[in-house]
């Protein structure tokens, strides 16, 4: 069972990064918010696919979080913990480096399950979804989206719809109202009833609707032409053509991608493992990296995390891009980043290790 100081620790650390997780996750969010309605009005994306683009955006963001925040969430805690002199204290009674892992170990066992298992098989299962039902809502035709009850107005924009109910299988419009506006003149066409159809030689889509009548005319003139049929077929869509979607590689499988012989391809697979090595990497060297002198400013080393942070995520983005062009053999990938930051924390570990920081006299339960 942790002690308490253990316990303290670990209920520190949790609270500093959840602050640092949530706050950096929410504006990421709203920014991602931002532009997928941006997308949605322009027309890119449907509205029904919002809920899922968001849940994918959603768990991306939070599996690229999750790395960075748990590593400032640790400088945070023992940042504040070193200036209130609380780490001298527990040095004072045989505590090291040791004993100050122990409790990050412990929140980090289940981030990185959790982080592994994000980034490599949910992530890409989130962002399949949202694409397949961005395809299906753009696949489906103009009667598959129209609402009963209100006005409904089609893709292209000149005609609006209107039809008081809709039978179950929606074949079937009752008390039909259309408006369309031609070369300044308004049409408008009322009929009793309507069913859509496809045409089998072309594959157009028709509604037709009758019994009803059509008015002709500009609005303010007295001149309308008024004609009454008995059935009356309306061009409503061309032919779609369905092309196959092409799978990016960010939707991929795990075993999608190992099977391929792509470079990107292993790339991508590699890149999804290295994240997880990365939480890693940063915990362990956000210990040392936390230290604060007596006179230093209590948030003192969050520059320096920011900046190991920065550097650490540009040369994985810099490895990423080499290893796509062939330029770095994939058996080298990532882990000669991660040495460099494995093997500046360890140095700043043997600096302070002089001192017995790091073996310390174990503390009673």
């Amino acid at each position: 069972m942790p002690n308490i100081i253990t316990k303290y620790l670990i209920r520190e650390i949790l609270k500093s990064s959840a602050a640092t997780v949530l706050v950096l996750f929410v504006i990421l969010m709203s920014n991602a918010f931002g532009r997928v309605l941006s997308e949605i009005s322009d027309g890119e994306i449907p509205q029904q696919a919002l809920l899922p683009v968001m849940l994918s955006q959603s768990v991306n963001l939070m599996s690229l979080l999750l790395p960075v925040g748990f590593f400032l969430g640790i400088v945070f805690a023992f940042g504040r913990l070193y200036k209130d002199h609380e780490i001298v204290v527990m040095n004072a009674c045989g505590m090291g480096y040791r004993h100050f892992y122990r409790p990050v170990l412990i929140i980090l066992l289940p981030l990185l399950i959790f982080s592994s298992y994000s980034n490599v098989w949910l992530n890409a299962q989130m962002q399949r979804n949202a694409q397949n039902i961005i395809e299906q809502e753009n696949n489906l035709n103009e009667f598959d989206q129209i609402k009963p009850g209100q006005f409904n107005q089609s893709k292209s924009g000149d005609r609006v719809f209107y039809m008081e109910s809709i039978s179950e299988d929606r074949l079937e419009l009752n008390n039909v109202i259309i408006g369309q506006s031609v070369d300044e003149k308004m049409i408008l066409e009322t009929a009793k009833s309507g069913r859509h159809r496809i045409d089998e030689e072309s594959g157009d889509l028709f509604l037709v609707v009758g019994p009803g009548e059509r008015y002709e005319g500009r609005a303010g003139d007295k001149d309308f032409k008024i004609i009454s049929f008995q059935q009356h077929g309306i061009l409503i869509e061309k032919k779609k053509e369905i092309k196959k979607r092409y799978i990016d590689v960010e939707e991929k499988t795990p075993r999608q991608l190992w099977k391929s012989s792509r470079v990107k391809d292993k790339t991508e697979l590699h890149w999804r493992i290295a994240i997880p090595v990365v939480m890693v990497v940063l915990a362990f060297l956000a210990v040392p990296l936390s230290y604060i002198e007596p006179r230093q400013g209590r948030y003192g080393k969050v520059g320096y995390a920011f900046l190991v942070y920065l550097v650490y995520l540009n040369l994985m983005g810099f490895t990423r891009a080499q290893l796509e062009a062939n330029a770095i053999p994939l058996i080298v990938n990532f882990w000669w980043v991660h040495f460099i930051f494995v093997s500046l924390g360890i140095g700043l570990l043997v600096r302070k290790s002089g001192s017995g920081w790091f073996s310390g006299k174990r503390i009673s339960q």
